[in-house]
């Protein structure tokens, strides 16, 4: 019994001093690891851009990892289709080029004649009106006079002729016997006044019909006739210059569709050019992209076979230049970001040999986070001779930062938080009792807490 109640008093005043600290300053660094990896300084993305065409199907490639020369060929594809649609774009543009100047020519025709035609439609109204007043001020009158004329002197005649055979008559019969030549003048007096007679009663027809038919009907006619030109006058004003803005939008369309036609065969042209991917520098072929400090290459392996094709605006390869420096790369975490900083030292050390490291200094850290959330971080290291680093290869870094020879520092569990927002400790006094006493904090990590104000060295926390 008395060796448990022992057990127990000495587990009693372990517990007591487990839950104390005595404040002392001593040295205080964060440590942040980062995974990274190591791509070239400078890299040449692979791929297409083109304008108009879209199949881009893989006839040859080169070998992931090989090495390359500049403008050697990397990348050959199946132009064929292409060919032929460049061949059938050109026959169109010649066709569409000859069409295009013909309608020009019908165009300018159109502007050198309608002002013409114009005119013509404009004095035949005017002609027509002219005819118009004239007959029914003048001529109609004329020729009903006319007509009731041709009756009176076909009257007179008649009368004429009846008075000539009578007075031949009367002379003739002076004598008891008429003569042959007699007969003869007489016969042909009186066939004279039948003729008389016949052209009278033709006369009088005649003048019937001019009156009740064919003075009006020529009254009808030729206002028809000016009704006509005035109609045609009107419609030429209103069709003629129609009919040139029409032939000014097919000049204008064919001039377009020749254009488009142009530009879509120089777009062609370009695109055909892209046929055959050349080296931008000698350097070394790897299948994939660079972006964001990660090599990708997922779609690259889909993509990149004999009969595979090619999309557009996605990188498919990238030319790694000789001797191009390389660097690390890494996306840091937001809880990283307080342990690392520009300028920052460290270590690293990759899985060729865990144990060698090697320094490392921070280059550069993004200001802005991606779209996951972290911020990459540029990393220069200083590799040793002997370590055979190509891009692609892990490294585990290490930065060192808020390096403090003599800093007082808690443990993190024996902190408080205050209800403003701040931290507190509890103080234990001589007596035994404990006093709360707010603190001001600096840098920290995992386990321990820089305390800038509010703690003197050797005096005692409890939890």
């Amino acid at each position: 019994m008395r060796y448990l109640l022992c057990i127990i008093t000495l587990f009693s005043i372990h517990s007591a001093v487990a839950d104390e600290y005595t404040v002392e300053a001593k040295a205080f660094h964060i440590e942040t690891t980062l995974e990274a990896v190591f791509l070239p300084e400078k890299s040449e993305p692979i791929y297409i851009s083109p304008n108009e065409w879209g199949d881009y199907t893989i006839n040859s490639l080169v070998d992931h990892g090989s090495t390359v020369k500049k403008d050697s060929l990397i990348i050959s594809m199946d132009s064929r289709d292409l060919d032929e649609q460049i061949s059938s774009l050109e026959k169109s543009i010649t066709t569409e080029a000859l069409k295009l100047e013909q309608t020009q020519h019908e165009l300018e025709q159109l502007n050198i004649t309608t002002p013409r035609t114009l005119a013509t439609f404009q004095r035949n109204e005017q002609e027509a009106e002219e005819n118009l007043d004239h007959y029914m001020r003048i001529q109609q009158e004329l020729d009903i006079n006319t007509a009731k004329r041709s009756v009176l002197s076909s009257e007179f005649y008649l009368a004429s002729q009846k008075e000539e055979l009578e007075q031949l008559l009367k002379m003739y019969s002076e004598d008891d016997k008429t003569e042959e030549t007699e007969e003869m003048i007489l016969k042909r007096a009186r066939y004279y006044v039948e003729r008389a007679k016949f052209s009278l009663k033709t006369a009088r027809i005649n003048t019937e019909r001019k009156l009740n038919t064919d003075i009006p009907r020529k009254l009808e006619s030729i206002k028809r006739a000016a009704d006509k030109s005035r109609i045609a006058n009107t419609e030429a004003k209103q069709k003629l210059p129609r009919d040139i803005q029409i032939k000014q939008q097919a000049v204008a369309k064919a001039a377009k569709a020749l254009q488009d036609n142009q530009q879509k065969l120089a777009k062609l042209k370009v695109d055909r050019s892209m046929m055959s991917l050349t080296s931008p520098v000698d350097g070394t072929v790897y299948y994939g992209k660079i972006q964001h400090g990660k090599w990708k290459s997922d779609t690259a392996r889909k993509i990149l076979r004999i009969g595979g094709k090619l999309q557009a605006h996605t990188t498919v390869m990238t030319i790694i230049p000789t001797n191009s420096p390389l660097c690390l790369y890494s996306q840091a975490s937001e809880d990283k970001l307080a342990g690392i900083s520009t300028d920052a030292k460290g270590y690293a050390n990759t899985k060729l040999n865990p144990h060698q490291r090697f320094p490392v200094t921070i280059s550069s850290i993004a200001s802005y986070p991606s779209t996951k959330g972290s911020f990459l971080t540029t990393i220069a290291p200083t590799l040793p001779a002997d370590l055979k680093i190509v891009s692609g290869m892990q490294a585990e870094v290490k930065i060192i930062s808020h390096v403090i020879d003599k800093a007082i520092q808690v443990p993190v569990d024996y902190l408080k938080q205050t209800s403003d927002g701040g931290h507190s400790v509890q103080i234990k006094l001589a007596d035994g009792k404990s006093s709360t006493r707010k603190v001001k904090l600096g840098a920290s990590n995992s386990k321990w807490v820089v305390v800038t104000q509010g703690l003197e060295i050797d005096q005692v926390i409890i939890k």
